[in-house]
């Protein structure tokens, strides 16, 4: 069996379904939204009395209208800003809603400018807002002339708020809106909800557009539940998206409505009340917060295998100080824990070589009866009965390689998500091990290091083919590693330098057994 065709299959997919992602991301046009996407849970009987308006509170619904109405309200452009030891957040003064977020580390800002904001009172038009201190908090408060009142507090150190709010109208809590364009959550991720099956995630994206020539309908936002939140955190210099490293989080006390202005709390006798994360997508912090949340962290399908090799990384970490010299150790574990599989797949090649001459003899014979199925099928036996009879499995080059397969997709979303490789530094140019090599060094070197590893694989197949691969697999890989995490082309690197090494061992080892005909 041809293992590069294997490799090649298995790579070639993978390019062809970026390359469709991209295509459909770039270039779809987003649709007019219609109608609701899903009407809210029916409430209670609580609920549902709770939030008919009281009759003795007549306001009008919106901002504007209040203001028409006579009834003072602040200034739409008016925001008020808080600095915490963690977070500096930027409030909308006439809504209530949060706007921005930025991570006092490093200056990351969790939204885009023309984000719709979290946690605004529906219908609210507030006239003031206060600080009060606390000893541990800050306590934001909106106020209004009907007696309505929206307050954030906020802790000292950390990243979880607590939001609470009084409308005596019924007012209910925006959580999250639907927007109805891209510009509102312009670079941002996935919107989602955890629910007893685990994250259900819909890509802002695919809420508002058709994918690539409408081959698939818009997706309505995730089901109703008491967790949900968005991806968040816009990189300074990235160019475009890709990963997001934060999340705005909210832990409600029981179900959120969903209808087509996105999810909202409805209040119970007028009165609301929700935990609000804002923080990085870290096991630790997240933990802290609500362990279900942990799952917001993307490891992929392999999740199992990623939060196994993510524990082997932080214990090397723990060792080594550094995340880059972590990773250049990490990948010698694995390579040697992999070895006797890649043992045994160049072994497999290498003896498949020693059958080479009597394959063709065998091709040769049958060549006369051109396409006839039947013949075909008795050369195929004979090419197995000559396998048997020398012990030797064809398949045993694939097997080792597929049983990999695992690891690589792992390492894959591992190496690409894990917030502790964001802006960790390896040397020289490479600054951010999550962003990509800036000179692109790495991904050259780890293209001619495959290159070198397919010239150095025994010969198996048709030569033509052998050496077009040869060639077009390496530049393919170097174009496709040329945008990924730096961290992740310096593991492949190292782990081809291995394999480099490995292959000239074995190859120099090796002893051709004859074949028994």
């Amino acid at each position: 069996m041809n293992n590069r065709n294997v490799v090649l299959f298995v790579i070639g997919s993978v390019i062809l379904l970026a390359g469709q992602f991209w295509l459909s991301s770039r270039y779809a046009k987003p649709v007019p939204r219609v109608e609701a996407q899903q009407v809210s849970p029916a409430p209670t009987k609580a609920q549902a009395t709770a939030h008919e308006p009281a009759s003795s509170v007549v306001a009008p619904s919106t901002p504007a209208a209040q203001a028409q109405a006579g009834v003072k309200v602040a200034d739409p452009a008016a925001t008020h800003i808080l600095t915490s030891g963690d977070l500096t957040l930027t409030w909308q003064v006439a809504t209530g809603a949060l706007k921005q977020v930025v991570w006092r580390q490093d200056g990351t800002h969790f939204f885009p400018e023309t984000f719709a904001g979290l946690g605004s009172l529906k219908g609210a038009g507030f006239e003031t807002v206060r600080d009060e201190q606390g000893p541990n908090s800050t306590a934001v408060i909106f106020e209004n002339a009907v007696g309505e009142r929206l307050t954030y507090t906020v802790p000292s150190q950390g990243h979880v708020l607590k939001v609470e709010a009084a409308s005596p109208r019924q007012a209910v809590l925006m959580l999250v809106l639907n927007p109805t364009q891209d510009e509102p959550v312009k670079g941002l991720g996935r919107v989602f909800t955890l629910t007893e099956k685990g994250v259900e995630a819909v890509t802002w994206h695919d809420v508002l557009h058709e994918s690539w020539f409408g081959m698939a309908k818009r997706k309505p936002l995730p089901p109703t539940a008491e967790r949900l939140g968005v991806d968040a955190g816009l990189e300074k210099d990235a160019k475009s998206q890709r990963n997001h490293y934060f999340a705005a989080l909210w832990k409600l006390p029981r179900l959120a409505g969903r209808d087509a202005e996105g999810y909202e709390l409805l209040p119970q006798n007028g009165h609301m009340e929700a935990s609000l994360y804002l923080g990085p997508k870290k096991a630790e912090p997240l933990l802290a917060f609500e362990k279900p949340f942990t799952q917001v962290i993307d490891y992929g399908f392999f999740g199992a295998v990623s939060h196994l090799l993510f524990w082997i990384l932080k214990k090397v970490h723990a060792l080594v100080g550094n995340w880059g010299w972590s990773i250049v150790l990490f990948t010698l574990i694995i390579r040697l824990a992999t070895w006797h599989l890649n043992t045994k797949q160049t072994i497999s090649m290498l003896r498949m070589k020693d059958f080479e001459p009597h394959q063709k003899a065998i091709q040769a014979k049958y060549e006369k009866f051109g396409s006839d199925m039947t013949k075909k099928a008795e050369m195929q036996k004979e090419l197995m009965a000559l396998y048997k009879k020398n012990g030797h499995n064809p398949m045993g080059g694939c097997l080792p390689m597929l049983l990999q397969m695992p690891i690589f997709l792992a390492l894959w979303s591992m190496l690409n998500n894990v917030f502790e490789l964001r802006h960790a530094p390896f040397f020289g140019w490479i600054t951010d091990l999550s962003a990509r090599d800036p000179y692109f060094i790495f991904p050259v070197l780890m293209g001619a290091s495959m290159f070198a590893q397919q010239a150095m694989t025994p010969a198996v197949g048709d030569p033509a083919q052998r050496k077009m691969m040869m060639v077009m697999m390496p530049v393919m890989m170097t174009f496709m590693f040329a945008q990924s995490p730096a961290g992740l082309t310096i593991y492949y690197f190292i782990f081809n330098l291995i394999g480099l090494a490995q292959t000239w061992w074995i190859m120099r080892s090796y002893q051709p057994q004859p074949i028994t005909v």
